[in-house]
């Protein structure tokens, strides 16, 4: 994502002067044929015959397909005059939008966030900002696309050119050239490292296809659907480079560039970019290159697209009688596993290259998927094995269809175990590379495909998978399964802030008003609820205190819970307040989160001693920035609209994703320091103050609010409460009114951090 500085200072006139240069030669390319043939054409009174006319006639071809050649160019250079207009609209709208903001009296940082004092006025601009950055961003990408689409057929006419064949048929043939730059990589591997030529890499590295997908081409395939539009010579330029490429030649190239890149050559870093990007496109069965009259997908992508000895370079297991090329390797089976592991890496780190977007094919992230798997339960540890399986499994996680396989077994040979292989993954160490996020891609597709809607396919698989959540990974009948996890997420913070989001956007499944200790089983219905059972529930919310990101994440959904519930009973029984709120699930879930929390903190404890947390100080810590974060969003959210339908604002995918971002920004402040319990008398001080702005954001939210205790941007503050005596009265007889003064007590009793008398599990 380029930054403001960067596009201001982009130098747009270059496509120009590009164009003026190809244009020109192009006219002196036109000068010199007609220069030949005429010249042809004055010698004919001097010479005649056979031998002239067939000079003359090959002449005359040389000329027709040389004009020909020239039209392709004389297109590229329309090109790139037509992008240097789109380009400069574009950037021109962008940042005339960033004037406007400052014209605002606003602030417009480098990395185009907007900020002022009017938060109706900063969201106003941001989003004008946004708009214009994302419509500059595909208009680059299509304009990148439009020229290396144009380029590669003005190399294809070259080639064809004196070949005897026809350069109108240069568009057609553009897929050739992969086989040759595949053949050269090969050749280039396979020769002595003394007749090696680096040239001949940077060459082919710069005939790569680059932007092949647009942004909405790539958000297609987030959402789960098909791409159509991927011109074919790109699909067919990759398939034959990498077939005839092979392992050798593309490794190669990767770690010649990787070369480049590490020692500052954006170049380099692009191209490496487009080299893993292309091993995505091949692989994908939903990226195709249009449609049949049936409205099929046609030139899609294949796992058998992949070159075999890539494939076998995946497949390659730790219970293989022999390493590849055991018996043609100097050394033997020893060297041959050396190179087989220094191989893996390679292609692991080649992988995760891969621009954001870009999906492997289901059955080629299915296969990462039972690689990284194979890779960790092996009983030696060579240099980079676990920065390598965790890569491969970060990159398969891009694919739901792969993580879905993986969990459910659906689509997966006979005798697969889909425990097996997901309890390697999410109980294995990873703090030594990526402390779990590859393993971690399992658990986010669950979270995100189970708030979907209750009859989208992809809804029901995602409830199915999280009902299923606690059995796979906390499973009350099978304390060894338990106990592993515990280790593992205690290691792992990555693993304990995913499933920490399953649980904060799916707390309707832990408990309901009426139900607040839970259910006995786990159940998805038909209209799209899921009930978990209570104590492996209990256990997840476990797993997702491992981490403080996840510790704040659960505090701040239950604090939202707890402020949703509020503003919907004002709403719908203004008159009858405390009768329905005996019936809330509030109080107790907070008292499950804590009891996690606790268990958590105490294990972790355990197994670092000193390293470890105090657990009293880091519940606190997750409690208030809970309590605090829940009242921002509230206030984001609902606290600005009125009467809004609550569960708009504090409900669903929604809620996940603004947490995140929350949190995320919280933890991120270089301010940001760890807090110390307090007293216990501050502790019930500032229980109170959060009870009470949690009733001023509902009661606001749902219209029952006093306007005495509204502003025009909201509810008014705690703070505003103890500065002003009149203001405390309004809010004191509303508590009374509204019977409200027993939740406030079972409010500060839920933040008491009083959990001597727990239990560990």
């Amino acid at each position: 994502m380029p930054t403001r500085s960067q596009v201001e200072k982009w130098n747009i006139g270059a496509l120009g002067n590009w164009a003026s240069t190809v244009a020109a030669k192009n006219s002196d390319c036109l000068t010199h044929l007609d220069k030949a043939k005429t010249h042809f054409s004055n010698v004919h009174a001097d010479w005649s015959g056979a031998a002239y006319n067939a000079a003359y006639d090959r002449v005359l071809e040389d000329h027709d397909q040389g004009r020909k050649l020239t039209v392709e160019v004389g297109d590229l250079a329309t090109v790139l005059t037509g992008a240097v207009s789109t380009l400069t609209s574009y950037r021109d709208a962008l940042l005339n939008r960033v004037a406007d903001a400052e014209q605002a009296t606003l602030t417009v940082a480098d990395d185009w966030r907007v900020s002022g004092e009017s938060e109706e006025t900063v969201n106003a601009h941001q989003g004008l900002i946004n708009s214009a950055y994302f419509e500059l961003d595909n208009a680059v990408s299509d304009t990148a696309r439009k020229i290396s689409e144009q380029a590669d057929i003005v190399r294809s006419a070259g080639d064809l050119l004196g070949s005897g064949l026809d350069v109108s048929a240069a568009e057609d043939e553009v897929g050739r050239l992969g086989q040759q730059d595949g053949k050269a990589l090969a050749d280039w591997a396979n020769a002595p490292s003394v007749d090696r030529d680096p040239a001949v890499l940077d060459r082919i590295a710069s005939q790569l296809p680059g932007h092949p997908l647009t942004d909405a081409d790539l958000q297609v395939l987030a959402n789960g659907g098909e791409v159509d539009t991927l011109p074919a010579s790109v699909q067919e330029y990759y398939r034959d480079f990498y077939n005839s490429a092979g392992k050798e030649g593309v490794l190669a190239l990767s770690e010649h560039l990787k070369t480049q890149e590490e020692a500052g050559n954006t170049v380099a870093a692009s191209q490496r970019d487009s080299l893993a990007n292309g091993l995505a496109l091949i692989s994908n069965e939903d990226v195709g290159t249009g449609r049949s009259p049936d409205g099929k997908l046609t030139g899609a992508g294949s796992y058998q697209d992949v070159p075999a000895d890539i494939r076998e370079l995946i497949e390659a297991r730790r219970t293989d009688p022999n390493p590849i090329n055991a018996d043609t390797t100097p050394g033997g089976p020893t060297v041959a596993l050396q190179q087989q592991w220094k191989d893996t890496n390679a292609l692991a780190d080649l992988m995760g290259q891969t621009n954001p977007g870009y999906e492997p094919g289901t059955e080629l992230g299915t296969q990462l998927y039972l690689k990284s798997s194979d890779m960790v339960q092996d009983q030696f540890n060579p240099p980079g094995r676990d920065d390598a399986a965790g890569s491969f499994a970060q990159f398969a996680g891009r694919n739901d269809d792969s993580a879905h396989q993986i969990w459910s077994g659906q689509g997966m040979p006979e005798g697969y175990d889909p425990k097996e292989t997901v309890r390697a993954l999410t109980g294995h160490d990873w703090s030594d590379s990526d402390n779990g996020r590859g393993a971690a891609t399992l658990i986010d597709r669950i979270t995100e495909e189970s708030q979907l809607p209750a009859d989208d396919p992809r809804g029901i698989r995602g409830r199915e998978a999280l009902a299923g959540l606690g059995t796979m990974l906390a499973p009350e009948n099978d304390n060894k399964v338990w106990d592993q996890q515990k280790e593992s997420f205690a290691n792992n913070p990555e693993l304990a802030t995913s499933v920490s989001k399953a649980m904060s956007a799916n707390l309707d499944a832990v408990s309901t008003p009426g139900l607040p200790t839970g259910f006995t089983e786990n159940k998805v219905f038909a209209d799209g609820r899921v009930i978990l059972n209570a104590e492996e529930a209990n256990r997840l919310l476990q797993l997702g205190s491992y981490s403080e990101e996840g510790r704040v994440n659960l505090t701040t959904s239950v604090e939202q819970h707890r402020i949703a519930e509020l503003t919907r009973l004002m709403q719908e029984h203004p008159g009858n307040l405390p009768g329905q709120l005996a019936l809330s699930d509030a109080g107790t879930l907070s008292g499950r989160v804590d009891n996690a929390m606790w268990d958590a903190l105490i294990d972790q404890d355990q197994r670092k001693g000193e390293e470890a947390l105090n657990p009293s100080d880091a519940m606190y810590q997750a409690k208030m920035m809970g309590a605090t974060l829940a009242g921002q969003i509230a206030d984001d959210t609902v606290g600005k609209l009125p009467h809004a339908d609550i569960a708009t604002g504090l409900t669903g995918i929604e809620v996940g994703d603004t947490v995140e971002s929350k949190v995320q920004e919280w933890l991120g402040k270089p301010e940001y320091e760890f807090m110390e319990r307090p007293s216990e008398a501050v502790l019930k001080a500032e229980a109170t103050n959060h009870a009470h702005q949690s009733i001023l954001n509902a009661a606001y939210a749902a219209g029952q609010l006093p306007p005495g205790l509204q502003t025009t941007d909201g509810p008014v503050t705690t703070s505003v409460l103890e500065q002003n005596p009149a203001a405390r009265q309004v809010f004191n007889d509303f508590l009374a009114e509204r019977g409200l003064s027993q939740y406030v007590a079972d409010y500060n009793q839920s933040y008491a951090i009083d959990l001597g008398q727990q239990g560990g599990s």
